[in-house]
């Protein structure tokens, strides 16, 4: 490496030696197989958030509120859901359950579930999650 002092060909050399590890270990990374997620797990983290976003954070609200994985109603009418039903949906937390609620006393009950639509942060992902477990009535 003509043209460099010694401590820039160190500097150099140690820049590219680093650059060429972290290569590998991406790499190595990018080739692992994910780690197996236990569903009862996943329910307990998403239960210990949204009592960590509520108000009230009291252990006995935690373990009220702490769903089990096959908590989530298979047809849950949207039109006389409670506003614990629609926390256990999966994509609604306590502030989107409180616009549906409110949306609904504001509107009347949804005549149909593409209304729900019209709930301001229900977009179409969550929309496409919801469908198959909402029915109207």
């Amino acid at each position: 490496m003509r043209g460099f002092t010694r401590s820039e060909q160190g500097a150099i050399l140690f820049l590219l030696t680093t650059f060429g590890a972290g290569v590998v270990v991406w790499w190595f990374r990018q080739n692992q197989p994910l780690p197996a997620v236990d569903p009862a797990e996943v329910a307990a983290l998403e239960a210990f958030v949204r009592v960590a976003q509520s108000d009230s954070g009291t252990t006995a609200a935690l373990s009220a509120s702490a769903p089990t994985v096959n908590s989530t109603p298979q047809s849950l009418d949207v039109n006389a859901a409670t506003f614990n039903d629609l926390v256990r949906l999966p994509g609604i937390g306590p502030v989107m359950a409180k616009r549906i609620i409110e949306y609904r006393e504001a509107n009347g009950p949804f005549k149909r579930l593409q209304d729900l639509r019209h709930v301001k942060g229900i977009g179409a992902k969550t929309y496409e999650k919801l469908a198959p477990l909402l029915v109207v009535q």
